[in-house]
């Protein structure tokens, strides 16, 4: 994961904590959310930070530490959450198999990647990348965010839309919520699909953000996915460096 951003003062200091897992669940397919107790340590974090994440005695050539976003938001207190694709390294097969009462070492919070409650967004999301956008969608609903909001979503198949049913149900609730879902490889699908189809383009961007003023952009998935959007915002739509926040996730 590679979190880019700017030199905050106020960001929480980070530090380690011991946290027992309080409950996992099945996201999609290849998906799963972790929800740890953060009860009586201190911890607090921005909307929305990333922690790293220890299974002392995993022997994986990536390491036995990993990088997660936060799918949680700051307004959900005494947990944190991370959501993570669970492959078949023995990090990832130890993660999914941690039960209720068991702990992980967590260090942070880390990162830049930080909601502005001062501008309309725009989030951009591929696969995996919709987990720091769930829980700045989660922090607007709870501070009562005054701003439109717009969020594509990318994903191979209806399946793998992590939080659907969430989102969907936050988009009745939110008038300035605008969810838009888009599949790459309907093909694959196990369920009907007639909704849009191929990959987040200019023109479904441009499209999105015709009406807002000055909105923020978060572009979150796979590095291709990133450098492309990125390249589209900065290249084919003429938004600024400085309004366009972004996070690379990596499949490891």
């Amino acid at each position: 994961m590679h979190v880019v951003g700017g030199p905050y003062s106020h960001l929480p200091p980070p530090a380690q904590y011991s946290l027992p897992l309080l409950e996992s669940r099945q996201e999609s397919p290849t998906v799963m959310t972790f929800r740890f107790s953060t009860e009586g340590t201190g911890f607090r974090h921005l909307s929305n930070q990333f922690v790293r994440l220890a299974l002392p005695g995993v022997d994986d050539p990536w390491g036995a530490v990993r990088s997660f976003s936060l799918s949680s938001s700051p307004t959900e207190q005494g947990s944190i959450a991370i959501t993570a694709r669970i492959s078949n390294t023995p990090f990832k097969r130890a993660l999914a198999a941690l039960r209720p009462g068991e702990t992980a070492i967590v260090y942070g919070p880390l990162g830049a990647l930080l909601f502005d409650s001062e501008r309309p967004a725009v989030f951009l999301a591929g696969g995996i990348g919709i987990t720091p956008l769930r829980g700045m969608i989660r922090f607007a609903r709870d501070s009562s965010f005054p701003h439109p909001i717009r969020l594509l979503y990318s994903a191979r198949t209806p399946e793998e839309l992590v939080f659907r049913s969430e989102l969907d149900a936050l988009a009745r609730e939110m008038p300035k919520l605008k969810v838009d879902y888009s599949i790459t490889r309907p093909g694959e699908a196990r369920t009907p699909w007639t909704g849009r189809v191929g990959r987040i383009s200019q023109t479904w961007v441009a499209a999105s953000a015709r009406d807002l003023d000055r909105p923020r952009f978060y572009v979150c998935g796979l590095p291709e996915m990133v450098r492309d959007l990125v390249q589209i915002l900065r290249g084919g739509l003429n938004v600024p460096a400085h309004d366009i926040r972004f996070e690379i996730f990596r499949g490891f």
